[in-house]
């Protein structure tokens, strides 16, 4: 089945492509978890400013991600992919000597501008050397690093940090450490960049031209309704847990690595099934799933300090649903040309992002009001029935890609 599929150097390819987005989403999420914490050093309201940083930090990963895809796409994927990587590192290195709310916010946007082009760039290399039922799968495999990101970021956040000597700042000095691994993109990809050199380069407007439009609209829209998703259930949870329902933060920190187990093995898994009963279908099929679990975690929430174990079998329900995230590069690369392909990716995923901005205060404000997580789930139902509804929407590509 997989014969040939990392074969004439696209193993390298997808290794550097994968290990780009998990060092790229630890960084992001790894903030998240370790907010709780930053804003008492920094005597900064988690609900009020730190929340705010959080969203500009998002709405910068919409700017970086049109920026870096019209590099990817006019320039070439490799120098966009390195320089995306140096940039979000140099972000992590000034997270590390915030010492105020202005400090940290600029910190927090320079990570944002870097980390908004590498999930699109990253997408659109596998679209660019892998195609047919073999693009679905490669995405799958891609995809999966956004959990084990999570999972390292829990895993740093939960039982590092805490150590004596370590804290906060000393994590974030470590992951900007990972720029250096930017320098390995000079050899990762063989030969010329394929995107760049498949066509004359495109304008970024042609993104909602009458060709084009319909495909954009439909997946603009279920990218931020899956956005609003995750940032307002998944990234949120651990720190909610601890905060709003007294959970002990190392029971956190082993029940987040142990969910996103579970969600490696969607991302992966929806790969194979989209390539075998198509993506769409499969898409509709696990948004039913996450929302599913959702209200199983609803419905064990109250219970959750006495009775964690069961807790933690409706979080794996909603984890196995989370592989609808594997979809969305393929879709990108079925549905718009190599020379827009990463134009369209970075910057609708990372616009997805940012629209989070005025989602992030509003919700803290909502789950504080009521001391619970609940209110973040009843948004994360409805964003899941509304993304599987939405992208029946999608029209069916003029040819195969």
């Amino acid at each position: 089945m997989t014969q040939g599929l990392f074969a004439g150097g696209r193993g390298r390819v997808l290794v550097f492509c994968w290990l780009g987005w998990v060092f790229d989403f630890y960084d992001l999420i790894l903030f998240s978890f370790l907010k709780h914490g930053i804003a008492e050093e920094l005597g900064l309201p988690l609900d009020g400013a730190v929340a705010w940083i959080e969203g500009w930090s998002l709405l910068a990963t919409a700017v970086g991600g049109f920026a870096f895809g019209r590099v990817a796409d006019r320039v070439g994927r490799r120098q966009a992919m390195v320089w995306s990587i140096v940039v979000f590192s140099a972000g992590a290195l000034w997270t590390g000597f915030a010492d105020g709310f202005w400090s940290l916010l600029l910190a927090r946007v320079v990570t944002g501008l870097g980390v908004g082009g590498e999930w699109g760039i990253g997408h659109a290399v596998v679209a660019d050397y892998w195609g047919g039922r073999q693009r679905d799968r490669v995405h799958g495999i891609l995809q999966a690093g956004s959990p084990v990101a999570m999972a390292a970021a829990a895993a740093v956040a939960f039982f590092v940090a805490p150590l004596e000597g370590v804290g906060w700042r000393a994590v974030f000095l470590g992951s900007a450490a990972l720029g250096a691994f930017a320098l390995c993109g000079r050899w990762a990809m063989p030969g010329p960049d394929r995107g760049v050199a498949a066509a004359a380069p495109v304008a970024a407007r042609q993104l909602f031209a009458a060709e084009h439009r319909r495909v954009s609209v439909v997946l603009l829209g279920v990218l931020v309704l899956h956005m609003a998703g995750f940032w307002c259930v998944y990234a949120e949870l651990p720190v909610r847990l601890i905060r709003e329902h007294q959970v002990d933060p190392a029971r956190i920190g082993w029940f987040q690595i142990q969910i996103n187990s579970v969600h490696v093995f969607a991302d992966v898994l929806f790969g194979f099934l989209a390539a075998r009963l198509g993506r769409v279908r499969v898409f509709v099929a696990f948004c039913l799933v996450f929302a599913v679990g959702q209200a199983l975690v609803l419905t064990a929430l109250d219970g959750v300090r006495q009775d964690f174990s069961t807790f933690t079998l409706a979080i794996a329900a909603m984890g196995l649903g989370a592989g609808t995230w594997s979809c969305f590069g393929a879709l990108f690369g079925q549905h718009y040309p190599a020379a827009l392909r990463a134009t369209a990716a970075a910057l609708f995923y990372a616009v997805a992002r940012g629209i989070q901005l005025p989602t992030k205060p509003a919700i803290g404000a909502a789950m504080a009001a009521a001391d619970s997580f609940a209110p973040a789930l009843w948004v994360g139902i409805a964003c899941a029935l509304g993304s599987g509804a939405l992208i029946l929407a999608l029209p069916r590509p003029r040819a195969a890609a």
